[in-house]
This record gives C-alpha cells, sequence and structure tokens, in this order.
C-alpha cells in the first residue's frame, strides 16, 4: 500500500521542529549558566566560546539539517 506524502506539510513540520529544537538548545544553555555554582570557575576561553555558540544559536547560524534535505532523506528512507 502506497502511501502520499504532503511534502508542504511534512516541511512546515520539519521547520516548526528545527525552530523548537533551537529553542530548546538555547534554554538548556541558559540552564546551564544559571546554574554555576558560586565555586564553579569557567576559564575565558571557555566562557567565550559558549557567548558565541548561544549568539550562533539565537542568530540561527548554527549548521543544521535542511528541510529540503530531511525531506530528501525521509523519501529516500520511505521509497527504498
Amino acid at each position: 500500500m502506497s502511501e502520499v506524502i504532503n511534502s508542504h506539510a511534512l516541511l512546515r513540520k520539519i521547520e516548526r521542529i528545527e525552530k523548537e529544537l533551537e529553542d530548546l538548545r538555547t534554554m538548556l544553555l541558559k540552564m546551564v549558566v544559571e546554574n554555576l555554582s558560586a565555586g564553579d570557575e569557567i576559564d575565558r576561553e571557555t566562557l567565550k566560546a559558549f557567548e558565541r555558540d548561544l549568539k550562533d544559536m539565537i542568530e540561527g547560524k548554527v549548521e543544521v539539517l535542511s528541510a529540503d534535505e530531511t525531506i530528501k532523506i525521509l523519501s529516500e528512507k520511505v521509497g527504498g
């Protein structure tokens, strides 16, 4: 039995999931920073790297699998 895949609906859902994942990553990083106890120390290099990564996530610069690539992979899995 062959199922029809609505690529536009799938694309919208993937884009929404990607956005939610970025939001969750940002929240997790913020929680890690907030939960550092006063006795915990972080070196400047690590802090700068963390800040840079967080900024990239917020600005959407994080390299992720595109929706088109995801659809292609899913189509290959479903079709073959």
